[in-house]
């Protein structure tokens, strides 16, 4: 029984033709490339590389003999002349000269110095004495500013704020004291995050 049974319409005599279903064309896959390759691709072409061949790694020249050779170097970086090996690429017999290429990376902070007199004049402090300063400098320079591990090497019990804090206003101090105006240190870091900061806080308010 089909629709037309239970809707009591009658069946054509004539059988109706089936229409042939159109054939795909059938593309045979090219050697030398894998079947998942040639499903994602559909077998259109690969673009255009974006890689420029200038970029790529250069073949040295056949008279150009390149060797490796364990060799000694000095850091001038170091103070103490200390000398290691390394392996360094000789081109022709001929090892590299100049400096030690890491030694460019070996960067140290400027720290604020100030003499006797100056610190009578504008850094006396009640909580402070001259020998603590001193040595919270000293920790400055040999830590590079390092507030926390200088902290820890601190003999007093002082936090990493107070720290900051001392370091800092000393800093501002002498700036302050050395210029002929204060046009002249309006745009130095040490007077501009303070300024920053004060304008911050005032906005809170």
């Amino acid at each position: 029984m089909d629709a037309k049974d239970i809707l009591g319409l009658p069946k054509n005599s004539v059988p109706q033709e089936r229409k042939p279903r159109p054939q795909k064309d059938s593309q045979r896959k090219p050697g030398g490339i894998s079947r998942e390759v040639y499903a994602l691709t559909g077998g259109l072409a690969p673009p255009k590389p974006a890689i420029d061949a200038s970029q790529l790694k250069k073949r040295p020249p056949p008279d150009e003999k390149i060797t490796w050779q364990w060799l000694p170097f000095t850091n001038s970086a170091r103070k103490d002349n200390l000398q290691l090996y390394h392996w360094v690429r000789v081109v022709n017999g001929i090892p590299p000269t100049g400096d030690y290429s890491f030694a460019k990376y070996n960067k140290s902070v400027d720290i604020v110095k100030y003499t006797d007199e100056e610190y009578e004049k504008y850094l006396t402090d009640p909580v402070w004495t001259k020998e603590a300063t001193d040595q919270l400098f000293e920790l400055c320079q040999q830590f590079d500013l390092r507030f926390i591990v200088i902290a820890d090497r601190f003999p007093s019990s002082w936090t990493v704020e107070e720290l900051k804090d001392r370091y800092y206003s000393v800093a501002r101090a002498i700036l302050s004291a050395r210029a002929p105006s204060p046009g002249d240190i309006s745009g130095h870091p040490l007077v501009k995050v303070r300024y920053i900061r004060a304008l911050f806080n005032s906005s809170l308010i």
